[in-house]
């Protein structure tokens, strides 16, 4: 009975032995030595594949702000108008950031955050979002002199008369 036992014992660790290397084996991948596809470096416009350009340097372009302002966006800014109107900061400001989050390069938009942040006091915040908003502004010398003035009352706020003076001197370019 022992001999028997024995053999199908080894019988047994066999053919576990066996199924096991199967497992394993169909775990296993196998070497792909097939190049990979080259591939052209694109950019999507309106749903249509395009060659990116060869041009490192990408120009911010000036946007006729209410013209192209979505609908949504507009609802925003008259909601932001009227908190503001009832020294609504927080409101205003909460409008404000949403409507920048449908348009995030409307230098408009962050223009009209930072007169909220100064009306706040958050100076800092106020210059930082100024400064975005003429980075975005491209030919718009209207907006780019608002947020000039904000800044240079933001400094003067802060104690910084060298940065004020800064701005100030731009105004009068």
């Amino acid at each position: 009975m022992t001999s028997t036992g024995v053999r199908l014992g080894s019988a047994l660790r066999v053919w576990l032995l066996v199924a096991l290397l199967g497992f394993l084996s169909a775990c296993a991948s196998t070497r792909d030595l097939t190049p990979p596809a080259t591939v052209e470096d694109r950019a999507v416009v309106d749903g249509e594949a395009l060659p990116l350009p060869d041009d490192d340097v990408i120009q911010a372009e000036s946007m006729g702000y209410a013209q192209g302002m979505s609908p949504v966006v507009k609802r925003l800014v008259s909601v932001a108008q009227q908190q503001r109107n009832q020294q609504d900061w927080d409101g205003a400001a909460d409008s404000l950031e949403r409507a920048l989050r449908i348009e995030p390069r409307n230098a408009l938009l962050w223009g009209k955050l930072a007169d909220v942040r100064f009306a706040q006091q958050s100076w800092r915040q106020a210059i930082q979002l100024a400064a975005k908003s003429n980075t975005l502004a491209g030919a718009d010398n209207a907006l780019r002199r608002q947020n000039w003035y904000l800044m240079a009352n933001a400094y003067d706020a802060l104690g910084d008369a060298t940065s004020a003076l800064k701005y100030r001197t731009k105004l009068m370019e």
